[in-house]
């Protein structure tokens, strides 16, 4: 039997000269509107005619500048850089303005030029991606590179318009009365006094959990998760380079069930336990956890995985264990630079996924031959860690007393929406549990 399948003729590419011609046409009558609508939005190379280009690249050039944009300044930019006579004349600069609908329309005419910029930009991704599928002969990498070809696309949408003060205010006010007296805007960690301090893990911050081998990154880490997933029903996804599916659950059973990890790997269980076991796996299951288990995972697998989370199934918490495992995108043996764009790449996933995204991390050896508390120095492969993280969290232990007792120090060494602190917790490791002691006072 034979299909009779009709093809779609192609399409041109989107294009509003139009558009771009009334809103070059406004910017020529109202030079401030360049700053409002376009600077940091729209750039030369997104317009579809290569006059059109030439005239937005000459007001590139006088607002670098911080000079005025107005149809002389345009003109003569233009005739400096021999481009006058390109473009038609100054009779061209004023047919821009002579076909103007209304100036007051110029916010309209900028958002099409944005959207079918974009548009266009997709479609030259997708053209490069299969350029990429039809010459490499690798497909780990010819997907890897199509996920960051794609990325690049998203992450040009992540920019934020300037605001006056006063239309900040209005949104932080209605932002507050819309919540109930004591309600918190993030993600509760199920330690009080963490989320006294933090208000919960909030949307958009990239949150580090810093620390040395064996004082429970991990552990904290699943906590969250715990809280979050059981207890709220939130969905959380969970990227694990450095344990197996099978490991994480162990962990999450025994949390959950609060029976020793270990006594759960050698099986010598009482009927207690084991009904306790499959209570705690029955919560579990019903719980909004979705776990990645990968020894090679670059940031654009963590952005395509929890894009396809969050469209199907709604996202409200993502952590990764941990982030020195996160492979580059491209080959690169400077590794400060490569965890540099790791760090950045990471805080663009939690504000385009409007989530909080917690990240373990690896503190340096030096805290061990300096023998004090960590400090933001301490970062291990980059200090742009240490600026791209809204919250950083350091785990530590002072003396021997605390190893004693099983006391662990959260410091909270950053926090850039609030105060910083050091709060006491209790470290239950066969439990994969920690239990909030309080804020350490001042001094101890």
């Amino acid at each position: 039997m034979t299909l009779d399948v009709q093809r779609a003729a192609p399409q041109p590419p989107p294009e509003k000269p139009e558009a771009e011609a009334s809103l070059l046409g406004s910017i020529l009558f109202d030079g401030s509107l360049y700053g409002q609508l376009v600077e940091g939005h729209i750039a030369a190379a997104d317009l579809s005619r290569d006059n059109h280009r030439l005239v937005l690249g000459a007001m590139e050039r006088l607002s670098a500048r911080g000079e005025a944009i107005d149809h002389r300044t345009v003109s003569a930019e233009l005739e400096a850089a021999n481009e006058l006579a390109s473009i038609g004349g100054t009779q061209f600069l004023v047919g821009l303005m002579g076909n103007v609908p209304s100036v007051t329309h110029a916010e309209t005419y900028a958002t099409i030029v944005e959207r079918t910029a974009v548009l266009r930009r997709l479609i030259r991704a997708a053209n490069d991606i299969t350029h990429i599928a039809l010459t490499r002969d690798d497909a780990a990498a010819a997907v890897e590179d199509a996920q960051t070809t794609l990325f690049a696309v998203s992450e040009s949408m992540l920019h934020r318009d300037i605001v006056p003060l006063g239309t900040a205010l209005t949104r932080y006010v209605e932002q507050i009365a819309s919540r109930a007296d004591g309600q918190r805007i993030g993600t509760p960690t199920g330690l009080s006094t963490l989320d006294e301090k933090t208000g919960g893990l909030q949307t958009s911050d990239l949150i580090l959990v810093a620390g040395r081998p064996g004082l429970g990154k991990t552990s904290l880490a699943l906590n969250f998760v715990e809280h979050a997933a059981v207890r709220l029903g939130k969905t959380c996804a969970l990227f694990s380079m450095e344990m197996s599916e099978l490991q994480v659950v162990q962990r999450l059973i025994s949390m959950t069930a609060e029976i020793d990890g270990n006594r759960m790997r050698r099986g010598r269980l009482s009927m207690e336990e084991l009904q306790a076991i499959s209570q705690a796996s029955a919560r579990l299951q019903q719980a909004p956890i979705f776990i990645e288990e990968s020894s090679r995972l670059n940031v654009t697998d963590i952005l395509a995985k929890s894009r396809r989370l969050q469209a199907e199934r709604g996202l409200d918490l993502v952590v990764i264990d941990y982030l020195q495992l996160i492979e580059g995108v491209e080959e690169s043996e400077n590794r400060v630079r490569e965890v540099a764009q790791i760090s950045g790449s990471l805080k663009a996933i939690a504000r385009e996924l409007q989530v909080p995204v917690v990240a373990l991390s690896q503190l340096s050896r030096q805290i061990e031959t300096r023998g004090t508390e960590p400090m933001l120095s301490d970062l291990r492969d980059s200090g742009s860690l240490e600026a791209d993280a809204d919250l950083v969290m350091f785990l530590w232990q002072k003396d021997q007393n605390d190893r004693r007792d099983r006391i662990v120090r959260l410091k909270l060494a950053k926090h850039r929406n609030g105060p910083t602190a050091e709060i006491e917790l209790h470290f239950e490791p066969e439990l994969t549990r920690f239990r909030d002691l309080g804020e350490t006072p001042e001094g101890a």
